[in-house]
């Protein structure tokens, strides 16, 4: 089981690179969804956004994105998780 070291609301948005860790310009390693629906995202290693379906509230998704649109990500409340181990 990874441990997360690190945590961080998202504020969707689709100008600006929100999801990604700043500090190290690196992405994240998972999402928890608090409040459930649809998640609009770009993983890490695509060019293009994808469409989360009704994402489960309070789950945790293995996810490494680059950042969370705000079009068509009706899901609230959530956070990246980030393990930290790509840092060492």
């Amino acid at each position: 089981m990874i441990k997360y070291t690190k945590a961080a609301a998202i504020t969707p948005h689709n100008t600006t690179d929100r999801s990604i860790d700043t500090k190290y310009g690196t992405p994240i390693d998972a999402i928890y969804v608090g409040v459930g629906g649809d998640v609009n995202l770009q993983l890490s290693r695509d060019s293009s956004a994808v469409l989360f379906k009704n994402m489960i509230a309070g789950t945790i998704y293995p996810l490494s994105a680059t950042y969370v649109l705000a079009t068509n990500t009706t899901a609230t409340n959530i956070v990246t998780l980030d393990s930290g181990s790509k840092y060492e």
